[in-house]
């Protein structure tokens, strides 16, 4: 098994962060947000440039328990495995949708955030279980009336023709446009459909979504409404406008006494047991609001990690580029879920015969996987693919230099920019040692392991919404130039964007020196 290990100057290594750790693995944060990030296409045959759209980068006694609360991040499953009439790892998918294809005949789901990685399946099973479903995004023109917006939504959103399942009949997304961000558009939006009224005209609903095909006209009764919602680069700014402020919007809108939607469930991040970053906070400051009310009743679900996380790299071993592990590739543990189980496992959470299990509860939830390393992963990608594993080691020690490095500079140089800049480091530390794991039997859920995963992707492709890590250039650099990767770390730019870099460099004072490492994170391993 090739490895490669190497070691130098700690301030010079400071210097390194944010070229290559932000770029490696600030995408871990995408495990708790559905929003796109700025990647090359794959799957479509457009071949063109994606960007984000996604509308997030957006009384029961049971509630008044205070047992509820003993524990503030961990969902109390003890109890509630005794009676579990399933086992939750030998019911297959197939199985629990099927059994529930009728369950929202006649009843309406709301889903913010819909165009994310996880905002698509949510639709997805919302569509296979009957439900009227709207999804909510930001550019309802891009999706409904484009080539490339088809092509990445059309099969989740139901909207590609040809596609009817031969014993039930296609239902498709209604899909409107709505600045979840602002408070009266959501609350005019959920008036509308409760009220039975026309719609409002910043929905920009298409015409011919107008009478959708094989749809009833909305129904009155809201049902569930669902936020996907999450901010994609978790800085301070971002995280409270987006994981709080506009998924209170909708918690809000869905209370109004003219709406009464009956259950809020909220996709969260299992990160939040241990609430280091402005994310985690955010998140918690909404569980919290939301645990307040009693006029809706509410699942949170906290999944672990998701697939396509840890599915970045693919692309870069595939072309022969050694694998990129922290430490000695050991240091964390996860065991992620795939997009399909845990959309199913959210929709379950608000079924009625589930109110004593999961009603007003905050349900951790990982994959059948048993605990795998960074390195475990690794190995499983190499070996889909048919190749010898090899792998180059960055130490994690980098982390705590760089955050120190950044914090002095920071307080030298106030400004939001550089806040921001510490923030994503703080972040890139996160992932880098924090296990993403659940080993609990009765939080794990679904069918689809990683190794599955890993040969599905061989054979099927990667999914578009997967981040594409700066891994290939790091293992080459690391493996070929150690001394210039040491000395030289702006040289990342130069050498494969050099316009970028004199443009930046040209009208950058020191003030905007996190702007230019932002627009080399972007630019050069996009």
């Amino acid at each position: 098994m090739a490895q490669f290990q190497f070691s130098f100057p700690p301030l010079l290594a400071s210097s390194m962060f944010l070229v290559i750790c932000s770029s490696f693995t600030t995408p871990l944060t995408e495990a708790f947000s559905p929003s796109i990030r700025n990647t090359i296409g794959r799957w479509n045959p457009l071949k063109t440039r994606e960007f984000e759209l996604g509308s997030d980068t957006f009384s029961s006694s049971s509630l008044t328990d205070s047992a509820l609360w003993a524990k503030p991040y961990f969902a109390d499953f003890a109890a509630q495995h005794d009676n579990e009439k399933t086992d939750p790892l030998t019911t297959t998918i197939f199985e629990t949708t099927h059994s529930h294809k009728n369950i929202g005949r006649g009843k309406t789901a709301i889903v913010a955030g819909a165009t994310g990685y996880i905002g698509r399946a949510v639709v997805r099973e919302c569509l296979s279980r009957g439900y009227t479903t709207i999804a909510l995004v930001r550019n309802s023109t891009y999706i409904l009336e484009t080539e490339e917006g088809l092509q990445r939504y059309g099969e989740p959103f139901g909207l590609n023709p040809g596609e009817e399942n031969d014993q039930y009949e296609r239902i498709e997304a209604i899909v409107l446009q709505c600045d979840v961000c602002k408070p009266k558009d959501v609350r005019d939006l959920m008036k509308c459909i409760a009220s039975g009224t026309d719609l409002p005209p910043s929905t920009k609903m298409q015409q011919k979504q107008q009478q959708p095909p094989n749809n009833p006209s909305i129904p009155k009764n809201i049902d569930l409404v669902i936020s996907c919602l999450a901010s994609a680069s978790g800085t301070e700014s971002e995280v409270y406008a987006i994981d709080y402020s506009a998924t209170l919007n909708l918690l809000n809108s869905g209370r109004d006494r003219t709406v009464n939607a009956r259950h809020f469930l909220l996709l969260s991040a299992f990160c939040c047991r241990n609430p280091l970053l402005k994310l985690q906070q955010a998140k918690l400051k909404f569980e919290s609001e939301l645990a307040k009310q009693g006029d809706m009743s509410w699942s949170v679900i906290r999944p672990t990690a998701f697939f396509k996380s840890v599915s970045g790299q693919y692309e870069s071993i595939l072309d022969g580029n050694s694998y990129v592990l922290f430490g000695d590739g050991a240091v964390t543990r996860c065991n992620p879920i795939s997009e399909e189980d845990l959309a199913v496992y959210m929709l379950d959470c608000a079924l009625e015969n589930n109110k004593e299990r999961r009603w007003g509860k905050i349900l951790n939830v990982g994959g059948p996987d048993e605990p795998l390393t960074n390195k475990m992963l690794g190995e499983m990608m190499f070996k889909a693919i048919g190749k010898p594993p090899k792998f180059v080691y960055v130490p994690t020690w980098i982390f705590d230099l760089s955050i120190d490095m950044i914090a002095s500079i920071a307080k030298k140089f106030p400004s939001q920019k550089w806040e921001d800049a510490l923030e994503t480091a703080k972040i890139g530390k996160y992932y880098a040692v924090e296990d993403m794991l659940t080993t609990e039997p009765n939080e794990k859920f679904g069918t689809m392991t990683m190794m599955s995963h890993f040969e599905k992707i061989v054979k099927e492709g990667q999914d578009p919404f997967t981040p594409v890590r700066a891994t290939a250039v790091i293992s080459k650099t690391l493996e070929a130039l150690p001394a210039i990767s040491i000395s030289l770390p702006v040289g990342f730019g130069l050498l494969t964007r050099p316009e970028v870099m004199d443009m930046v460099v040209a009208s950058s004072p020191l003030s905007n020196v996190p702007l230019l490492i932002a627009q080399l994170n972007d630019n050069i391993f996009s």
